[in-house]
């Protein structure tokens, strides 16, 4: 939510928490009209999640344009005091802020210097639109070129989503009129079909295309259409798509991902599942809880006159920790903490520690980290000698990223470390999670994670970083100096976990 609004510059920190504290979270489902053309709204919007589409009943209701994450919607009607010139509908499921038109208007009333930077921001939004719009302009026009790179690539992506629908078709009617399973050299040459289709939508559609946004947008909703209907048969597919508790990432679609079994509805369920199962991007998860457990035991190792202690932010399933306490013959060695907002995991963590006779080991917190960062709510732990994320930061901005690792700073024991995990850019899965899951993450480098942690209150680059097997998901370690050893872990080696 904060990312979004932090998209509109000039506005101070003071401005985002009114923004906030005054307005509604609301989820609106495909199709669902929030402007109407010859209507003047009642409110202006902030897209948090998902995009919306513009229309103009003249024109046969023709997308003009698409608005996500961070764009406003009613500006322009606030402004000019007239109906709305188009209508605005969900492209789909959708998460948006409401800040009523009446309060809004009220606050540019009293404070002037909050109306003038709230104008700034309107107009720093047209500007850029136009921008962008001028760009695709030119860039379509240019000689032809652009727009014959556009067609061919565009039937490229045709092309191979026509074959792997047809390698599905033809899977099932072979299955359905020899009445057998799908043996394991048809489901893998499905899945090598996949993984192909993927890598040409990561070229096509990805960080790296050689097409504007717009293009790239394009693309991936034409790759999203005709797989969504395929993706719906797969479980973990489909769960990772519906986002059931409101984001891709929840405890139950990570602990489906670490299972690694894929199911699904009739013969095609589970080979779509397998499919997405096979994706480096998921294989990549799945290694990263074996890297963590070795930390955690590295963590062990180095203090064994003493219980340690140990807090996953984030925790979802928390698989790590029960893997470590499987193997320990005292479990009193391991004092663990697991934080995460949601109710639902933390008791999905709590019944398993229970059956496992660990209740006095392990201490579950619901608190929300965006709040315990900005110093809206207060934690209370013994001095930390070890906190780590395995998937949280890639949701949050730079500014938030700092602030968590300040907090985490003033948790640790001199000599702690914190250890933030982040997908790396190189994710050949990006463009399907950004175009056809609408899973956006943040991509860091190592790079990235230096000036992060330089930025914050450990003052310095990262101490270690490491890559689980495939190089994909990075692990930024930073240690809390001691007075003993100013400069501990320094430049230590950055290579794969």
């Amino acid at each position: 939510m904060h990312h979004a609004l932090k998209q509109l510059p000039g506005l101070d920190e003071k401005d985002l928490t009114w923004i906030l504290a005054t307005s509604s979270e609301e989820r609106v489902t495909a199709e669902m009209p929030i402007v109407v053309e010859g209507r003047e709204p009642d409110a202006i919007f902030v897209v948090l999640e998902g995009m919306f589409e513009l229309r103009i009943q003249a024109l046969g209701d023709q997308v003009l344009a698409r608005l996500g994450p961070g764009e406003l919607i009613g500006e322009m009607e606030l402004l000019a005091g007239e109906p709305a010139s188009a209508t605005v509908v969900a492209h789909k499921g959708a998460r948006m802020l409401r800040l009523a038109r009446k309060d809004v208007e009220a606050r540019l009333e009293t404070d002037p210097r909050f109306a003038a930077r709230l104008y700034k921001a309107f107009a720093w939004l047209a500007a850029r639109r136009l921008k962008q719009r001028a760009a695709e302009l030119g860039g379509a026009s240019s000689s032809g070129s652009g727009a014959r790179a556009v067609a061919a690539d565009r039937d490229r992506l045709s092309e191979a989503l026509f074959a792997f629908k047809k390698r599905l078709a033809d899977v099932e009617l072979g299955a359905s009129s020899s009445g057998r399973d799908v043996d394991e050299a048809t489901v893998r040459s499905v899945v090598v079909q996949f993984l192909e289709l993927i890598g040409l939508l990561d070229e096509l559609a990805g960080d790296g295309s050689r097409h504007p946004p717009s293009v790239r947008d394009e693309l991936g909703r034409r790759a999203q259409a005709e797989l969504l209907p395929y993706i719906l048969l797969g479980q973990l597919f489909e769960r990772m798509h519906a986002k059931p508790r409101g984001y891709a990432g929840d405890f139950l679609t990570i602990h489906q991902m670490y299972e690694n079994r894929p199911l699904g509805v009739g013969r095609l369920g589970p080979i779509m599942d397998r499919c997405i199962l096979e994706v480096p991007t998921l294989v990549a998860v799945r290694n990263r809880r074996g890297l963590l457990a070795r930390e955690i035991s590295r963590e062990l190792q180095a203090h064994p006159d003493r219980p340690v202690q140990v807090t996953s932010l984030a925790c979802g399933p928390a698989q790590e920790l029960f893997d470590i306490y499987e193997k320990l013959e005292d479990p009193s060695r391991l004092r663990s903490t697991g934080i995460d907002i949601d109710f639902q995991a933390l008791a999905f963590v709590a019944e398993r520690r229970d059956r496992a006779g660990l209740r006095k080991h392990m201490r579950l917190e619901q608190r929300n980290l965006i709040h315990l960062a900005l110093g809206r709510e207060t934690l209370t732990l013994p001095p930390q000698d070890l906190i780590y994320s395995i998937g949280l930061i890639d949701y949050f901005d730079d500014e938030l990223v700092v602030l968590l690792m300040n907090h985490a700073y003033q948790l640790l024991a001199p000599g702690g470390r914190l250890i933030l995990g982040n997908f790396h850019p190189r994710n050949i899965g990006k463009a399907l999670a950004d175009h056809v899951l609408d899973w956006e993450l943040f991509h860091r480098t190592e790079a990235d994670m230096d000036r992060l942690y330089g930025a914050s209150a450990f003052g310095r680059p990262c101490t270690k970083i490491a890559f689980e097997e495939l190089g994909i998901n990075l692990f930024a370690e930073c240690i809390k100096e001691s007075a003993q050893s100013p400069t501990a872990g320094a430049g230590e080696a950055r290579g794969v976990g």
